[in-house]
């Protein structure tokens, strides 16, 4: 039985053309520029900053690091490298179809006051100042739907209309992200259920959802971008983002930051804080799930990860475990290679591999990626153990030096 005018295919039409609106007029390309965007395989690069002015250009190519450092030196301000941003992402949401949240708006507003605060003051509110970072639509921001693509979703609080909840909650994250002087301008796509699509059925393959649909690939529009964190993997490579947060129970940043180029780290879960983070799965902890990274750049994984345990989530979330960020041990562990990779032959690192389980045997590409890996460390001079078992503890704790 199909419902009338409300129905959900309805409300999600609605949904779309109500972000689409809050594309400053501006920013909006013309229909023979989406026309040629849908003939292009490559979307990245060249393409995409042919929409782009120079300076835009120049910003938002830079890694996430440099950014914030010039902005700390007053080179650049909060208001124009999030503009830039904005505006990129802008373009990449009607090229690629990666978004499901925009609040620029709000991003210019927030912008604008940590301008405020470093003309007052000549310093930065702290490591973030003035970075843009996008969200995976798991992430309730204050003000902002958090959908998850479920069209059910939309103005509620996690399907409920309770006044208190609803749009007047953020995500732990998110507060904390705030607090080190981040601003956020936009919420990223996703997979629905965040675990696969009923009709390609697949695991973590495509971001698809009814609510905008398909999120393709933006280096190979032949191809899917991955999930389930998809938008977040589409708009890095795009160039619309300079960092921004997933979730990750199996490899949902993992996968797509290898389909689109770009790096991800998966921490521990309960390293950061999953409180008030939307999930369909809330009470199942057998396979926890935990907030992720992504960039086109290591160092900016370095740097939000070292950022956010600066100010001790621990406090505020008890299931983060209260280990701070140790520095003197990063520095120690990459002293033990070269530049290049190569060991220091005093005292080389230690890499595990096993080429199964005892349960799955990976496909044949997968095999020969862990070859090339397995070689690579070898021939830099590191040692490694391979084995076709997980108990690789007991080889580390009998070897340990």
């Amino acid at each position: 039985m199909r419902l009338g005018k409300s129905s959900w295919e309805a409300t999600a039409a609605a949904k779309r053309a109500n972000t689409h609106a809050k594309i400053p007029r501006d920013w909006l390309l013309e229909k023979s520029a989406l026309e040629k965007a849908s003939r292009e395989r490559n979307l990245t690069g060249q393409f995409i900053e042919g929409h782009l002015s120079t300076d835009e250009i120049l910003i938002t190519n830079r890694p996430a690091t440099s950014l914030v450092a010039l902005i700390q030196a007053g080179k650049y301000s909060a208001l124009e490298v999030t503009r830039a941003f904005c505006k990129r992402t802008a373009i990449s949401q009607q090229i690629n179809n990666c978004l499901h949240e925009i609040f620029f708006d709000q991003a210019f507003r927030r912008a604008e006051e940590l301008d405020a605060y470093y003309d007052q003051h000549k310093t930065t509110i702290g490591p973030l100042h003035g970075l843009p970072i996008s969200l995976k639509d798991q992430f309730h921001v204050r003000g902002i739907d958090t959908s998850m693509a479920f069209i059910g979703w939309l103005d509620t609080y996690e399907g409920s209309k309770d006044p208190r909840l609803v749009h007047q909650v953020d995500s732990q994250i998110v507060s904390e992200l705030l607090r080190l002087g981040a601003v956020l301008y936009c919420k990223t796509s996703l997979v629905q259920t965040l675990l696969s699509h009923a009709y390609m059925r697949s695991k973590y393959g495509e971001t698809i959802n009814n609510l905008i649909g398909t999120t393709l690939n933006p280096v190979n529009q032949r191809l899917s971008c991955g999930g389930s964190s998809g938008g977040e993997g589409a708009l890095s490579a795009l160039g619309g983002s300079p960092l921004g947060l997933g979730t990750d129970i199996g490899g949902s940043v993992r996968i797509p930051a290898a389909f689109c180029g770009i790096f991800s780290i998966k921490p521990t879960p309960g390293r950061f804080s999953y409180r008030d983070v939307a999930n369909v799965t809330p009470g199942q902890t057998t396979y926890s799930s935990a907030v992720g990274f992504m960039s086109s750049t290591l160092d900016a994984l370095h740097l939000i990860m070292s950022s956010v345990l600066s100010i001790s989530p621990w406090l505020r979330d008890p299931y983060v475990m209260p280990i701070p960020w140790r520095e003197k041990d990063v520095t120690r562990t990459l002293s033990r290679a070269a530049a290049n990779g190569s060991s220091d032959n005093e005292m080389p690192l230690k890499f595990g591999i096993y080429w199964n389980d005892g349960v799955v045997t990976p496909h044949p590409p997968i095999q020969r990626g862990l070859h090339m890996v397995a070689n690579a460390i070898k021939k830099a001079g590191h040692r490694a153990r391979f084995e076709n078992s997980p108990y690789l503890c007991d080889y580390f704790n009998q070897n340990a030096r």
